[in-house]
């Protein structure tokens, strides 16, 4: 199989960006090594539009540059080490490159399956309190998170929420605070819960606060 360079992963110690760095969509989501299982137990790589995080556990926060690479590049934290990630849009695999891109083995991760009844709903992501985030769209609130929460659901969900970049973030203290962001869900509407997120894009908060179909921060 040949492995036409789309977009690089490369490693580098970066902060946060703001959201025209994010990850694209199409890159994100649950990927697996080859003969590995989609549902093992700490099996996936799973990349979101602001982190990647390993099968182990481990959280890296990441960016997009488009002017990196041949059609752009994804950097991340890793201490010490390169360790390069191809996306490869003609065949959606994604290429680990252990010794570092264009050198050495090219190993094939797959994209895992998504569930078919994600919806896209945008509106303000909130962490208001500890342990709890919040979605709230023109409809209602979604939690994605309660306080006390410590289920493998619960962390698949905050896998993939997005961090904000400070100057589109509202702080409330504390290190809480609200965003905007649209995200594609998976929802349960009769306990009003985000039970998977597929990708995310964080928007300006000019984009929220001009939404009247959004309730205000103030009335929540």
């Amino acid at each position: 199989m040949r492995f036409p360079a789309v977009f690089l992963l490369l490693a580098l110690s970066m902060p946060a960006y703001a959201a025209t760095d994010d990850v694209p969509e199409d890159i994100q989501g649950k990927w697996v090594g080859e003969g590995e299982v989609c549902d093992a137990l700490g099996a996936p790589l799973v990349i979101s539009a602001t982190t990647l995080v390993y099968a182990d556990g481990r959280i890296d926060d990441v960016f997009f540059s488009p002017e990196d690479g041949v059609d752009g590049a994804i950097h991340f934290r890793e201490e010490g080490e390169v360790s390069n990630y191809e996306y490869v849009a003609e065949e959606d695999v994604l290429v680990y490159h252990p010794e570092g891109f264009g050198m050495g083995s090219a190993l094939p991760m797959f994209r895992c399956p998504e569930p078919a009844d994600f919806e896209r709903r945008c509106g303000w992501l909130a962490n208001p309190t500890p342990g709890n985030w919040w979605l709230i769209d023109a409809d209602r609130t979604w939690t994605l998170s309660s306080q006390g929460d410590d289920n493998a659901t619960t962390t698949a969900v905050m896998d993939r929420v997005p961090a904000f970049d400070a100057d589109e973030f509202v702080s409330t203290g504390n290190y809480y605070g609200y965003g905007c962001a649209c995200l594609t869900v998976a929802t349960d509407p009769d306990e009003d819960r985000v039970l998977a997120i597929g990708t995310s894009k964080r928007l300006p908060l000019a984009t929220c606060e001009a939404d009247a179909s959004l309730p205000s921060p103030a009335d929540w």
